[in-house]
């Protein structure tokens, strides 16, 4: 851009009428693009996650993560944890 051109950019940004148009198409414009991401994501909600994404194996003790607040755990020392299949057992 040229010294001329940048001289009509401000001349035309200098208007306050030009800038209160401008807020108005960058506002509809933000409006318009969560709008279009509300649609996108009811439209195409997530995939289901695979069988055993997200299962924690505890060889020995207890695992415990995300979401197990307020949850009552008894440990019974009747059960053999070795005897259970291990969701990363195959990456050893």
């Amino acid at each position: 851009m040229g010294g001329d051109a940048m001289g009509r950019l401000w001349g035309f940004l200098g208007q306050a009428r030009n800038r209160a148009i401008l807020g108005w198409i960058g506002s509809g414009l933000a409006v318009a693009a969560a709008g279009v991401w509300a649609v996108v994501t009811f439209a195409f909600p997530d995939r289901p996650a695979a069988p055993g994404a997200g299962v924690a194996c505890a060889q020995q003790g207890i695992a415990a993560g995300r979401d197990a607040s307020h949850n009552t755990i008894t440990v019974n020392g009747a059960g053999n944890a070795g005897s259970l299949a291990c969701a990363d057992a195959g990456r050893k």
